[in-house]
């Protein structure tokens, strides 16, 4: 990812791109693009996701292409969002496999090493979903922080940069976000 500093600052080109300047768009997609294709990277190395490293970022990138309005903060706010499109292009992925059901035997493949009871390429992906959208509706904040650290492949420090607070804070607030998702995934309807 290439350095703010070398792009200018990137919350006001952000602002830039959202007053309709598309060469703004293009400054901060070229500013994002590395970043965003070593996770979509790191996702097909780890049979994340059935696609080409670049064809999940340029959907990514299609989607954000079309949130010219958004009231966009500053790059936090960015990366949240494009953590958001990732979870929602690597849902619709789980369905359309959930749907195509191929027979024979399919491999468990984790979300990640911290979320290893998630199998990331069918049905427990949209049960993450569900459980991540009903966190959100009483803490937005810990369903953005696991959608960097398990979806974008941010670190505890990329995200204590972004973000503006410890490291302690933030194992804190994972700790208690993994807690509460294995909970709502494991318990057993009454």
């Amino acid at each position: 990812m290439a350095d703010p500093a070398d792009v200018t600052d990137i919350t006001s080109l952000l602002r830039q791109w959202q007053a309709g300047d598309s060469h703004a768009y293009d400054l901060v997609m070229s500013w994002a693009y590395q970043r965003m294709l070593a996770i979509a990277t790191g996702f097909v190395a780890h049979e994340r996701v059935a696609t080409e490293p670049a064809a999940l970022v340029n959907e990514a990138y299609l989607r954000l292409r079309k949130l010219q309005h958004m009231e966009w903060q500053d790059r936090h706010h960015f990366f949240s969002v494009v953590a958001g499109e990732l979870r929602r292009i690597l849902i619709d992925q789980a369905r359309l496999r959930i749907a195509q059901k191929r027979e024979g035997s399919q491999q468990r493949v984790p979300l990640s090493e911290d979320l290893s009871w998630i199998d990331a390429r069918g049905q427990d992906m949209l049960d993450l979903d569900r459980a991540l959208n009903d966190l959100e509706r009483f803490d937005a904040d810990k369903v953005r922080l696991v959608e960097l650290r398990y979806v974008m492949g941010c670190t505890v420090p990329e995200i204590c940069e972004l973000r503006g607070v410890s490291d302690a804070t933030i194992e804190r607030q994972l700790r208690f976000a993994r807690t509460w998702l294995y909970d709502r995934l494991h318990s057993t309807p009454v």
